[in-house]
């Protein structure tokens, strides 16, 4: 295996990373406080996918990990949230990067989240008895509701920051040492 990545290598990497992320959206489910974040991590953990095995396998992993969280999971909120925007992100995000100016692309970026979002709550009054859910809707306040969407798009726009100084850090500093490590270049 010195020298170059083998097939063996890019599949053990990836199932290794699907296998950790889906650990990640069951800690998740069970720490609310990890509500968000595992889904986030999780993604992150696609990109490096990304990186090491190429987009095909990224999409392999994703569609792995997205399948196996909606079916064993049990807070379907946070599996939902990591199927319909933070596990396939990152590898959208190169795309995004190359629209100028920025703030055409952050407001691109933000359409996606948003519109992801849409579709997630939207499955959701689907699936869900529509009483319960327009008794809750009722007791809402639309201003209060305009906040958290303010709040979910600053922070998405935080979490796209993150992201990408994680994947220059995992490039600088740890790509390096499990190349390393394993022996691949």
């Amino acid at each position: 295996m010195k020298g170059r990545k083998s097939k063996s290598w890019v599949m053990a990497y990836c199932g290794m990373a699907a296998a950790l992320s889906v650990a990640l959206m069951l800690l998740g489910a069970v720490f609310p406080i990890a509500m968000f974040i595992a889904p986030a991590v999780a993604g992150f953990l696609i990109a490096t996918v990304c990186v090491e095995c190429g987009k095909t396998m990224a999409l392999t992993a994703y569609g792995a990990v997205s399948l196996l969280s909606l079916l064993f999971v049990p807070d379907k909120e946070v599996a939902l949230t990591f199927v319909f925007l933070l596990g396939y992100y990152p590898l959208a995000k190169p795309y995004f990067e190359r629209i100028r100016p920025a703030l055409l692309r952050a407001v691109c970026k933000l359409l996606l989240c948003n519109g992801g979002i849409l579709a997630m709550y939207g499955l959701v009054l689907l699936l869900v008895p529509a009483g319960s859910i327009a008794e809750e809707l009722r007791t809402t306040a639309l201003a209060v509701s305009l906040v958290t969407l303010a709040m979910g798009n600053a922070a998405f726009l935080l979490y796209d920051r993150a992201l990408h100084n994680m994947l220059m850090l995992y490039k600088v500093v740890w790509q390096p040492r499990l190349h390393k490590m394993l022996g691949v270049h």
